[in-house]
């Protein structure tokens, strides 16, 4: 993905899926963590998803005090703030270090393609295309309220006066120009379409069209947000209910009850949950999108960072002074994982871990995969080796394979044992043995009652 770290393509997920009864192979996900960035200042520390166990990762540099997270460029490991003194600066995941890239910067968005937009003191637009400026021709009327940069590497730009103009910005020339509304605002994730939640109807924004600004007629809206592959729009409305529609059509899908009057909405990664924020107390309503209906309440107060979902399943929330992980997936929430003491902190989930660490996520993978398939087989093996490395027996494992051979990795049955490489199954003992005699390496039978317990 050579996109913003915290957005990825659609999915579905969520609620009671039935993924844990999925072979192993199926429930694979790409890797997700949590970047852990002190607003005062200081390391970044990176977190694993869903038990918040701290990466090997290690900042080689502080981060200056700051002002707001902008988002990141997984395809540049770049992750991008505006500092206490109105700087753009960066962190590298890769070399670890901060680099600061502009000065003056009063606004700043991130587009779908990892473009950085930068609006500085004079209203004047930069944008960094891979960690280099370049500078647009025209500059904004006045400040914006909400920036959202598109694939086509345009600058769309909502102002904060009501009625006034919206304007898409290209490097040489304003590109299209509407009147639009004041009121909460959302875009695609592609940034070709925005849209504004008012009390008479929801306004559509589409600068590549030529109907420039239509209104959908979905009274008393209160906040809109588009699913991540842009094909739906959730409309919270009269406070007590969201609207999905149907964003070809203009057509309404379904209707999701709350329990009661919220005010902000908030999509997740993948595009499977919504979370709705009620009108009073710290808490989250979680929306299950496959379900259509609400699966429970989380405990957490709501901040320009969390609560967010991390990864397909788990929930981010601030607890008193503590950060909590919860698994959406299982009954009541229960909770996967604490970060004392990081409340105060502002977090960014990303879709990425160190190499190393990701080597280790794809190895347990597949040996949950193998796991799987030896307790579908139920038979006789051959172990050929163990170790306590996962990577090195699923790399052990994986040459065996090429080798034409049923190769395959058993996980421990307690955390102080090893990972055993074994071949098989095998009908019958004397089988096993027999391949043995053909290997030149060490082996030995096991049977059934050998084997982990699943």
């Amino acid at each position: 993905m050579g996109a913003a770290i915290t957005v990825a393509a659609a999915g579905c997920g969520g609620g009671d899926n039935g993924s844990a009864h999925l072979p192993a192979t199926a429930r694979t996900t790409p890797p997700a963590s949590v970047l852990r960035i002190p607003r005062d200042g200081g390391f970044a520390r990176l977190y694993r998803v869903p038990g918040l166990t701290e990466s090997s990762w290690k900042a080689a540099e502080k981060l200056p005090a700051l002002k707001r997270v902008v988002g990141g460029d997984l395809e540049q490991r770049l992750v991008f703030a505006v500092d206490a003194k109105n700087n753009l600066v960066g962190l590298d995941l890769e070399s670890r270090r901060v680099r600061t890239f502009l000065p003056q910067v009063r606004h700043a968005a991130i587009g779908p393609d990892g473009a950085v937009y930068a609006v500085d003191t004079g209203q004047a637009v930069t944008q960094i295309v891979r960690r280099s400026p370049v500078r647009f021709r025209p500059k904004l009327a006045a400040a914006p309220r909400a920036l959202y940069g598109t694939m086509s590497g345009t600058l769309v730009a909502i102002p904060a006066a009501d009625r006034a103009e919206a304007v898409t910005l290209g490097s040489d020339q304003a590109q299209a120009r509407a009147a639009v509304p004041a009121g909460e605002a959302s875009a695609t994730y592609l940034g070709d379409i925005v849209a504004i939640a008012t009390d008479t109807g929801v306004v559509l924004y589409e600068p590549q069209t030529k109907r420039v600004v239509h209104t959908l007629d979905i009274s008393h809206a209160r906040a809109v947000i588009f699913s991540p592959s842009g094909h739906r729009l959730y409309v919270l409305r009269n406070e007590k209910e969201i609207s999905i529609i149907d964003r070809f059509s203009d057509s309404e899908l379904e209707t999701i009850e709350l329990p009661g009057p919220a005010r902000e909405l908030r999509g997740d990664f993948y595009g499977g949950w919504l979370l709705a924020r009620p009108e009073r107390g710290d808490s989250a309503w979680v929306v299950d999108i496959a379900a259509a209906r609400i699966v429970g309440t989380a405990r957490t107060r709501w901040g320009d960072d969390l609560p967010v979902v991390a990864g397909r399943q788990t929930l981010l929330v601030r607890s008193g002074g503590d950060v909590h992980a919860l698994d959406l997936s299982a009954k009541d929430f229960p909770v996967t994982g604490t970060i004392d003491a990081g409340a105060d902190d502002a977090w960014v989930p990303l879709a990425w871990l160190p190499a190393q660490e990701q080597q280790q996520l794809a190895a347990a993978d597949s040996i949950a995969a193998d796991s799987d398939a030896v307790s579908a087989g139920a038979g006789i093996f051959l172990q050929v080796s163990s170790s306590r490395n996962p990577s090195w027996a699923q790399e052990l494992a994986t040459k065996l394979k090429g080798a034409g051979l049923p190769a395959a990795v058993l996980p421990p049955k307690k955390g102080d044992e090893a990972y055993r490489v074994v071949l098989g199954p095998y009908a019958t003992r004397e089988q096993a043995e027999a391949t043995g005699k053909t290997l030149g390496m060490p082996s030995f039978v096991i049977t059934p009652e050998d084997q982990p317990a699943q």
